[in-house]
């Protein structure tokens, strides 16, 4: 009896089973791998480096870093894009969008561009490991992670985008609950050494900056988000709108897709 169990060939896989856009989040995956293990990395080291009267970090304060937890996030949605691409996750493109607009808040407000400028001037001293781990979960997924995120909309198109209150609504759900958190840390935990630990330091600390900290915390999370998820959604309706009608017409015309 013949065996007709065909083995696993990676070559097929990849030219006949995946999509333009998973090949491309395949190559997002590597990245996203190698931010994953600047996470581990960030977490082991911060266990390695408290002392009193340093910058304090624990592996509690570590995992709870938007920028970490964003970086876990791009993850897993270009795993399960790339390998599960029927898993409910991927649903209405929801995940994807709601990672566009978390990493982009990771972009802007990560701090590595003050931490460069402080280590240039020598008013702070970072180790190689961490420079590189801030420039790369900060400036580089990010911005491979938007990019492919859009590209994913031209390469294969669909046919609607739902509205933007389908993806803003449940997309405040981790914004309005890591707000919470950052304004309530400050009345509830101290560093070894005594001392109020916030998130964003002064900007976030409601014990001495209460009226400044609520303030800021409102206006990222109920302006800011939104504003992003809009900014998001918009760009990738123009292009998933612009690709759809070419991808119809050629389509009628008989024309393989490029």
């Amino acid at each position: 009896m013949n065996d007709t169990k065909q083995k696993f060939c990676i070559r097929n896989w990849y030219h006949q089973t995946l999509t333009k856009s998973q090949r491309v989040f395949l190559v997002v995956l590597l990245f996203n791998a190698a931010g994953l293990g600047f996470v581990v990395y960030n977490f082991f080291s911060s266990l390695q480096t408290n002392a009193f009267g340093s910058p304090f970090m624990n592996g509690f304060t570590t995992i709870s870093s938007f920028t970490n937890q964003t970086s876990v996030l791009l993850f897993i949605f270009s795993f399960v894009f790339v390998f599960y691409p029927n898993n409910s996750l991927l649903k209405n493109e929801r995940f994807l969008v709601f990672c566009m607009t978390y990493t982009l808040f990771t972009f802007l407000t990560g701090g590595i561009f003050q931490n460069l400028v402080d280590q240039t001037a020598n008013r702070t001293n970072f180790s190689r490991a961490s420079l590189a781990s801030g420039i790369f979960l900060q400036i580089v997924n990010p911005i491979v992670f938007i990019f492919c995120g859009y590209l994913r909309f031209v390469f294969n198109p669909i046919k609607k985008i739902r509205g933007y209150s389908k993806f803003i609504l449940p997309g405040m759900i981790y914004p309005i609950i890591y707000m919470i958190y950052v304004l309530t840390i400050p009345l509830v935990y101290k560093t070894p050494d005594n001392v109020v630990y916030s998130v964003y330091g002064n900007y976030t600390n409601v014990i001495t900056n209460r009226t400044m900290a609520i303030t800021i915390g409102v206006l990222m999370t109920f302006v800011y988000f939104p504003g992003s998820f809009i900014f998001i959604i918009f760009f990738i309706r123009r292009f998933n709108n612009h690709y759809y009608r070419v991808a119809q017409i050629r389509a009628r015309l008989g024309l393989k897709s490029k």
